[in-house]
C-alpha cells in the first residue's frame, strides 16, 4: 500500500523538470507534504509524520527518493528516478533558543553579534533573505540566483563568492538531518555549541527521535551533502546584523592591461582606483571572444562591500525595485530570444557581435554603482518563467586554485578560441569568481582562496567537444580542477582524486556509510551522480 497520512498528498505521475530544460523531462510520484491548519505542534507533527510514512514506505519498497529543490541544477544532481519528496510546504524561521546553546555559545556569539537561526531546508533562498530582514538579519553571505532551496544550494557547495566567508555551506552550524520514520541525527562539529536540549526539542516537534552527533567529519560531509545523506529537513545556521552590499562595476577593453593581473593578485583597486582594496565579493565578467567591435568592453569587473545598514537613503530594498546583474544569470534568457528561431547561428561568426551586444546591454559600458540588501542584489533573475524550449540551458562551472587563476583563465580562452576556429563556437558569457576556503570534504571551495570559472550557455551539438577541450587543456596546464556540483558533470573518479584527494573522497564516503549503514538506505537516497564520481 502507498503511504498514507492525513497530511501527505500524493500527486501520481507528476511532471518534473529543471528551470533550464538542461535534463530531460520525466514523470514521477511526488510526495507533497501538507500541514493541517493548527496549532505550531500540531502542524509540526503532521509534518514528522507525513515525512515518515514516505520514508516508511521508501525503505520498505526500496524505493529510491530525491527530494525536491527549487530545480536549479543543470545537473542531474535533483532528478528524480520514481520519487520526488516535496518539503515546500514546511516553512520555519527562527531564532535557535538559548536553552539549545551552552552558555560558551551564548557567549561567544553575543561576542561576534551572530544569531544562530533555525531555517526548513526546503525554504528557497530569496524567502530566507526577506524573512531575516524583517528580523534586521542577514545571511552572513549569498550568491546570484537565490531561487534554490536552502538544502539544495548546500547540497550542491553553490552561493557564494565572499572572500571573508566563503560560501554558504560554511556558515551552517549544524544539520538536522532525517533517516528513517524513526530516526534522525543534529549534526555539529565537535566544538559545536548545541545541546542535548536542541536534539530532544527537534524529535518531539516532529515525533521522529533525534541524536544530538558532534563529530568533525560527519558535518563536513553535512555541510556539502550531495543530497545523498538522508533527508535534510532543518539547516542552523550564523547569520550577522542586516547590511547593504555597495557594488561598482567597470568595463574594459580586452588591450587594457590592468583587469588580467586582477586574477593574480585579487587587488581590484589596482585596476580601478575605485575598487575597495580588499572587497568582499570580488568577481569578473568576460567575453568569451574578442568583442565585436574590438573597443568594446571585453571584461567587467565586479566588487562589492558590506556596510551596515541602519535605513539609509539610496539603498535598494525590494529585489522588485532593481535588475542587478552580480553574475551570468540573467544571460541565458537574451540568448534565448536571439537564438530561438535560427538554431544553427552557433556556427555563424555573427555570433561575436551578438554576444556583445547582450553582455553589453546588462553590464553597461560605463562605470556603475549601486547600493542594495542582499535579498535584492542577490534577488531571482530575469529568466524565471522563460520556457527554454526548443533550446536548453547548459552550464559548467571549472574550480581550481586562485593562485592559478591567471593561467586557469588564459587556458580556457584560449581553448574557446582554438575551438571556435575549428568551428566549434562557445554559445554564452563567462563569469569568475573568487570565495574563501572551506573544510567540508567535497566542498567545490577546497582551497585556501578558490577561483570558480563559470561557462554559462545554451546547449550545441558542440559543446561537449568545447568542454572535453578545456579539460583536457587545463590537465595539460597543469591546473586541477573539479566541476560545480549543480552544473555540467566534469567530476570523474579522475577529477575527484586530483582535486580532492584520497582523504576527502574516504571521509565522505564513510560518513554516508555511517549515517546510512545499509546498501538499502544508500541507494534509496542516492543521487543520479554518484556513480559518474566514483562516490556510489
Amino acid at each position: 500500500m502507498p503511504p498514507s497520512h492525513p497530511a501527505l498528498k500524493i500527486h501520481k505521475n507528476a511532471h518534473w523538470r529543471d528551470v533550464h530544460h538542461a535534463n530531460d523531462a520525466v514523470r514521477c510520484t511526488r510526495y507533497e507534504l501538507t500541514p493541517r491548519t493548527g496549532t505550531t505542534n500540531e502542524q509540526l507533527l503532521d509534518v514528522g509524520g507525513a515525512l515518515g510514512a514516505v520514508l516508511e514506505f521508501a525503505i520498505d519498497e526500496g524505493e529510491p527518493l530525491r527530494t525536491g529543490g527549487g530545480r536549479w541544477s543543470l545537473s542531474s544532481i535533483g532528478r528524480p528516478k520514481s520519487a520526488l519528496l516535496d518539503l515546500g510546504n514546511h516553512r520555519r524561521i527562527s531564532a535557535v533558543p538559548t536553552t539549545w546553546l551552552t552558555p560558551e555559545s551564548q557567549a561567544s556569539s553575543a561576542s561576534a553579534e551572530v544569531t544562530p537561526m533555525l531555517i526548513a531546508a526546503g525554504m528557497t533562498v530569496n524567502v530566507v533573505h526577506r524573512e531575516l530582514a524583517k528580523k534586521k538579519l542577514a545571511l552572513k553571505t549569498s550568491g546570484a540566483s537565490d531561487g534554490q532551496t536552502f538544502a539544495g544550494a548546500i547540497a550542491t557547495g553553490t552561493h557564494g563568492a565572499d572572500l571573508n566567508v566563503g560560501a554558504l555551506h560554511d556558515t551552517v552550524l549544524a544539520v538536522h538531518l532525517v533517516v528513517g520514520p524513526d530516526r534522525s541525527f543534529l549534526l555539529q562539529a565537535s566544538t559545536g555549541g548545541l545541546t542535548e536540549k536542541a536534539a530532544e526539542t527537534l524529535g518531539r516537534w516532529f515525533g521522529i527521535p533525534c541524536e544530538l552527533v558532534s563529530d568533525d567529519q560527519l558535518i563536513r560531509a553535512a555541510r556539502v551533502h550531495l543530497g545523498s545523506l538522508g533527508v535534510v529537513l532543518h539547516v542552523i545556521v550564523e547569520t550577522v546584523p542586516l547590511y547593504y552590499l555597495e557594488r561598482r562595476v567597470t568595463p574594459h577593453q580586452d588591450g587594457d592591461l590592468r583587469w588580467r593581473p586582477v586574477l593574480s593578485h585579487r587587488r581590484p583597486n589596482a585596476a580601478d582606483a575605485g575598487h575597495p582594496a580588499s572587497p568582499d565579493f570580488l568577481s569578473l565578467i568576460l567575453h568569451p571572444y574578442l568583442p565585436h567591435p574590438e573597443n568594446e568592453p571585453r571584461a567587467w569587473l565586479n566588487t562589492m562591500r558590506k556596510l551596515p545598514f541602519t535605513g539609509q537613503t539610496g539603498v535598494i530594498t525590494k529585489p522588485s525595485d532593481v535588475s542587478l546583474k552580480s553574475d551570468l544569470a540573467d544571460f541565458l534568457p537574451g540568448i534565448v530570444h536571439l537564438f530561438e528561431h535560427d538554431l544553427e547561428l552557433p556556427r555563424n561568426p555573427i555570433l561575436r557581435a551578438i554576444t556583445s551586444s547582450q553582455l553589453r546591454s546588462i553590464y553597461g559600458t560605463t562605470v556603475s554603482t549601486k547600493r542594495a540588501l542582499p535579498g535584492a542584489m542577490f534577488g531571482p533573475p530575469d529568466f524565471l518563467g522563460i520556457d527554454f524550449d526548443p533550446l536548453r540551458g547548459a552550464s559548467a562551472e571549472y574550480v581550481f586554485n586562485a593562485t592559478q587563476a591567471l593561467v586557469g583563465v588564459e587556458t580556457i580562452l584560449q581553448t574557446l578560441a582554438t575551438q571556435a576556429s575549428a568551428g566549434n563556437q562557445y554559445l554564452g558569457g563567462i563569469g569568475i569568481r573568487f570565495v574563501k576556503g572551506s573544510n567540508a570534504w567535497l566542498a567545490l571551495n577546497a582551497k585556501q582562496t578558490t577561483c570558480f570559472v563559470e561557462l554559462q550557455s545554451l546547449y550545441t551539438d558542440e559543446l561537449p567537444a568545447i568542454h572535453s577541450a578545456v579539460a583536457s587543456a587545463l590537465t595539460k596546464a597543469s591546473v586541477p580542477y573539479a566541476g560545480h556540483w549543480g552544473q555540467w558533470a566534469l567530476n570523474t573518479p579522475a577529477v575527484l582524486r586530483s582535486y580532492w584527494g584520497e582523504r576527502a573522497i574516504t571521509q565522505w564516503k564513510k560518513a554516508r556509510a555511517t549515517l546510512l549503514p545499509t546498501a538499502k538506505l544508500r541507494k534509496i537516497f542516492a543521487s543520479p551522480i554518484l556513480a559518474a564520481a566514483g562516490l556510489g
